[in-house]
């Protein structure tokens, strides 16, 4: 089935399998099932509307509206809804059933929702069971971190962006029980490496991409345990440790270059899987029927999966880890969710629809904050089994019978309300303040344009510093810590933190003369777009399925090429 995009036009398919699966989550609701209806927007725009929910990197100086106490949230001062620190939100000195409310019939369901939204208190941090480590948010089980959000069982990171069961690393993102490890991407089990990318298993590398069980490796690309080697090329101990001695003096801009262009030169993989079996996508371990899924651990049976862990029969879900089942459209959650859709930022919340940040909320429907075991809640009030089953239906019926939105302000014009997540208008956060801006780049014009919400820059976060950074580490003395620095890239002022300077001392590398908004640019560099094409091996010229586009410099080489020209 040929569908188009109702946002941004383009082509898409439904395939067989895909109408299995809608069949397979459609809702039994008093022994009716409701059948769910096929998506109205493709893959990208599906992403694209889950991922402007998640604010992982604008943090605000304010007040908790409940106690008073200054902190650090994702939600500004000027939020229309309360704002609760993590004490507050999880104490029993307020109760989300409070702001339960009946459901109106001659409104539809997302105006209601929008309504809700705006008046239930917010955690102003998504964390869970962390030490010393304020400024993050999508955080769990990790001490001393700052500014690493999705990342869990870390321990001294900075800005080290979705990283698991990893420490002393700085400036990197998806990285894999890794240590000393810096400026590097998609690495999993790296000791002291700087600038790795795709890399397993190496240390003591720098510069280094596509390559496993390597040690003291210089600008190499696609090697195989190889030991003492300079772009491909072995040398001994001797000259080699001489050679790039030599070679870190120069500027570390002009080393990224230069590796960047010798790494255009070895030949790339169609996709970079590990012990996956049928499965499409990009960096992806120990997978299984997984088709179109990128950055993912131990996924299986299912499709359009985005930097997920332990998810099994679930489609367009991303960010959401830990025993996921049958789940579609759910984005920044997890741990054994089952039959969910449509939600953001759910824990332990079984076969529940449409909520926004609850917890425990098991067979619930629309409701927002619900932060202890419920069951059975429609807009935050709560029913008896019969008689929630009951509503249920009828909303249900309601948002399927709904050809057009009713002034719902976002839904598209034929947009049936069931089967879709929610709009994005009615996100509490700016287009420009969320995931989707770096997924998904806009002009402020193209957002406001769709009626949705931008947050304009604020003049006095790009004032010029007088301090210089040194470009040796072994200059720079504490007082950098006291200062504010103008990033050179793109003028955005930042700090640094005294974490981030012992790490550089540690490691022995500058400090970044960039924010981390651009440090993070700079590393997905490295990252291909999140889409598949259809092109030939560079080598034997058969038809390959490949993250790289036919028109990009690499040469591209099918599994069999690979392995045999690499390995």
């Amino acid at each position: 089935m040929q569908k188009i995009c109702k946002q941004c036009g383009v082509d898409f398919e439904i395939t067989e399998d895909d109408l299995k699966f809608y069949d397979k989550v459609s809702p039994l609701v008093k022994g009716k099932k409701y059948v769910m209806p096929s998506p109205t927007h493709c893959p990208d725009c599906r992403l694209m509307r889950r991922l402007a929910f998640r604010n992982e990197k604008n943090l605000y100086k304010r007040n908790c509206d409940l106690c008073g106490k200054s902190g650090i949230f994702v939600f500004p001062e000027n939020s229309k809804f309360p704002v609760y620190c993590l004490d507050c939100f999880w104490s029993d000195k307020w109760d989300p059933l409070s702001f339960g409310r009946d459901y109106d019939f001659s409104s539809s369901f997302f105006e209601q929702f929008k309504k809700l939204m705006e008046s239930v208190p917010k955690m102003g941090l998504y964390q869970f069971n962390n030490e010393n480590s304020g400024f993050n948010s999508f955080l769990a089980y990790s001490k001393n971190v700052y500014m690493s959000p999705g990342t869990y069982l870390g321990e001294d990171l900075v800005y080290c962006r979705k990283s698991q069961h990893s420490k002393d690393c700085l400036n990197s993102m998806l990285l894999d029980e890794c240590e000393l490890t810096e400026g590097s991407a998609n690495s999993s089990h790296c000791y002291n490496c700087k600038s790795t990318f795709n890399c397993r298993n190496c240390s003591d590398c720098f510069y280094v991409a596509d390559s496993i069980g390597c040690t003291n490796c210089f600008m190499c690309s696609g090697l195989n345990k190889k030991n003492y080697c300079i772009k491909n090329k072995e040398y001994s101990r001797e000259d080699y440790e001489k050679i790039i001695e030599e070679k870190f003096q120069e500027n570390r801009e002009n080393l990224m270059n230069e590796f960047m262009e010798f790494n255009k030169t070895i030949p790339k993989k169609y996709q970079n899987q590990l012990n996956s079996e049928k499965s499409s996508g990009n960096f992806i371990q120990n997978c299984k029927n997984a088709e179109m899924c990128f950055d993912g651990f131990n996924v299986q049976d299912s499709k359009y999966v985005v930097e997920c862990e332990d998810v099994k029969d679930s489609m367009d879900v991303n960010m959401h880890d830990k025993n996921i089942q049958l789940c579609y459209e759910m984005s920044s959650g997890g741990d054994s969710n089952y039959m969910s859709k449509f939600s953001f930022c759910t824990v332990l919340s079984p076969e529940s629809e449409y909520l926004f940040s609850c917890f425990h909320a098991a067979n619930c429907f629309g409701c927002d904050g619900i932060n202890s075991k419920k069951k059975n809640c429609i807009l935050n009030k709560q029913y008896s089994e019969a008689e929630y089953e009951s509503l249920k239906a009828k909303i249900i019926e309601q948002m399927i019978n709904n050809g057009r939105a009713h002034g719902a302000s976002g839904v598209e014009p034929e947009h049936k309300e069931y089967g879709e997540f929610f709009p994005i208008a009615i996100s509490p956060f700016a287009y420009n303040e969320t995931v989707a801006s770096d997924y998904f780049p806009m002009t402020k014009e193209q957002v406001l344009s769709k009626g949705w919400r931008w947050k304009d820059v604020d003049p006095k976060e790009f004032s010029k510093s007088s301090f210089v950074l040194p470009d040796r580490i072994e200059e720079t003395k504490d007082e950098v810590l006291q200062h504010v620095f103008s990033c050179e890239e793109c003028g955005k002022n930042y700090k640094i933190v005294s974490l981030e300077l012992s790490l550089s001392r540690k490691m022995k590398i500058p400090l970044s003369k960039k924010c981390a908004d651009c440090r993070q640019k700079d590393l997905s560099r490295f990252k291909n777009p999140k889409k598949l094409f259809d092109r030939n091996c560079s080598n034997c010229a058969e038809k390959i399925v490949s993250v790289y586009s036919s028109d990009r410099p690499e040469m591209v080489y099918c599994e069999k090429c690979y392995l045999k020209e690499i390995y």
